[in-house]
């Protein structure tokens, strides 16, 4: 887990830093990354497997369905 000094009080201490990417470098990107791409290829899948009528609900055509899940995970 990433830390960073915090000083309060006048005593110093270490605190754990939250989230991806803010001070664990390029393992922090890294994972970033793989994550956005598992998200992007599971709404894809899943937008896929909706029948029509949440399709119309939606507002997208089948075109748009076809273009959208017809991405590669990497593609935004």
């Amino acid at each position: 887990m990433a830390t960073k000094a915090v000083i309060n009080g006048g005593n110093m201490h270490l605190a754990p830093v939250s989230g991806y990417g803010s001070s664990a470098g390029v393992m922090g990107s890294v994972t970033s990354m793989i994550l956005k791409w598992q998200e992007r290829a599971t709404m894809r899948h899943n937008l896929a497997s909706l029948d029509e009528e949440y399709l119309n609900d939606m507002g997208l055509s089948a075109a748009q369905i076809k273009t959208e899940t017809g991405k590669a995970f990497w593609q935004s």
